[in-house]
């Protein structure tokens, strides 16, 4: 399930152009985040049509912005994750807390020592907890097949891998030993640290103008396929 929706992410940035994190002043940091959130808020009905397959709904996926004013440089993030109650206090909790979700947000350009300015993009991720990563063993491998399939035909996203600071796990080639590989990574760090807390799989991309735009809805598109397949396993 990749259909293209035809999204120009440097388009949805236009507005951004001119903020650099190291020059915002207050009343800038209050428009970026604005800003964001309206980002986002647009990119949100293209991406429940990604999660909209074979005449389902999305009813039962939940979303929303959750603003960060506290970081300058990304100012919030869109989340979905599936409709169900995790936590009783709040729907930034049950986001949080969820077995799987999807996250998006919108970076704002940055100078770095040298006077080199790297320009504003997005960041996606589709974050697995434990019960997630079973689900995602018992996918057929036809699932990630049909989208390695996909992606050929030319260059492949570089950078799109599992968020991880100690190893570097590419999704691509061979995504589903890919997968296979970042899961059980994660139960051994979790392991080695005594750890209640599962560590988290994350598959990460970073999105800017200097990556050719046919990857960012393609990436997108494979993430929003993968949380629908997962979605749909949790419910056998």
């Amino acid at each position: 399930m990749i259909t293209s929706l035809m999204l120009d992410p440097n388009a949805l940035l236009k507005p951004l152009n001119g903020y650099i994190v190291e020059d915002l002043t207050n009343a800038d940091i209050a428009a970026t985040g604005a800003i964001a959130a309206s980002i986002l808020g647009d990119l949100a009905a293209p991406v429940l049509k990604m999660l909209s397959v074979a005449g389902d709904s999305a009813d039962d996926i939940s979303l929303e912005f959750f603003p960060d004013p506290d970081d300058e440089s990304t100012p919030g993030t869109l989340i979905f994750w599936p409709a169900t109650r995790t936590s009783l206090k709040s729907s930034y909790d049950d986001a949080y807390q969820a077995e799987y979700s999807l996250r998006l947000a919108v970076f704002l350009s940055e100078r770095d020592d040298s006077d080199v300015i790297y320009p504003a993009g997005f960041s996606m991720v589709l974050k697995l907890n434990e019960s997630a990563c079973e689900l995602v063993k018992n996918l057929p491998p036809a699932v990630f097949e049909r989208l390695e399939f996909q992606m050929k035909g030319g260059p492949l996203p570089g950078g799109f891998e599992f968020l991880d600071d100690s190893e570097h796990i590419p999704v691509l080639p061979n995504m589903r030993r890919q997968f296979l590989k970042a899961i059980t990574r994660a139960h051994s760090v979790t392991a080695k640290k005594r750890s209640k807390e599962f560590e988290a799989v994350m598959v990460h991309y970073i999105w800017d103008n200097t990556e050719p735009q046919a990857h960012f809805e393609a990436v997108l598109s494979t993430l929003a396929t993968l949380f629908v397949a997962i979605h749909h396993q949790s419910k056998l």
